[in-house]
């Protein structure tokens, strides 16, 4: 890995780490832990690999450095941060131009937005369910506990709560995460992109 890809692992940990603290310890019912690593993989389109590689690897840091700081939870939820590298540097980033070119406000840049984020969501939630169920007994500390209380006490198994509430947290949580990961990514000034690439 060379030095710019260092830093820009170190940036997106970084944001990782704090953004998603500030929404854990303010017990909301989304994550906000992912928003680096969705840049990252934005930021190093279309190098495929490089982009994939690095958004994983600030995905991990910042999970295991979570665990070790403020949420012992976290990095049990690594291979989720993963998948959602993945879906970023190959899928989603094929949109790049359009997330940075296009008037947030046209149908052009929110349909693929809206797509993109529920499918990332989705998947997210598919993961991340077992993990929450067969090693926390669907409580994680963090302020989606509230759903997986709501969807038990609603007369479902903890296994289908916890399920239901990913699936209700997750595609809003991953759609926002992107919103936010393109508002930074259009804010970053060609020339620092065009370094990163190079």
């Amino acid at each position: 890995m060379d030095k710019k890809s260092m830093i820009v692992v170190a940036m997106c940990a970084g944001l990782n780490l704090s953004v998603g603290s500030i929404v854990y310890l303010l017990k909301l019912p989304i994550y906000c832990d992912m928003l680096g690593t969705i840049l990252c993989g934005l930021l190093l389109w279309p190098q495929r690999r490089k982009a994939f590689f690095c958004a994983a690897s600030a995905g991990v840091l910042s999970f295991l450095l979570g665990g070790l700081t403020l949420n012992p939870f976290l990095p049990w939820f690594s291979a989720t941060v993963i998948f959602v590298a993945a879906i970023t540097s190959f899928i989603t980033a094929n949109q790049a131009m359009t997330f940075r070119t296009k008037n947030p406000g046209s149908l052009k840049f929110i349909l693929p937005l809206l797509g993109y984020g529920v499918f990332t969501g989705l998947i997210a939630a598919i993961i991340s369910a077992p993990v929450v169920i067969f090693l926390f007994g669907g409580v994680t500390g963090s302020g989606t506990a509230v759903l997986v209380a709501f969807f038990v006490k609603t007369g479902n198994q903890l296994m289908k709560a916890a399920f239901l509430s990913g699936f209700a947290a997750e595609p809003v949580d991953k759609t926002l995460q992107l919103f936010l990961a393109i508002m930074l990514y259009r804010a970053t000034p060609v020339t620092f992109i065009e370094r990163l690439r190079e």
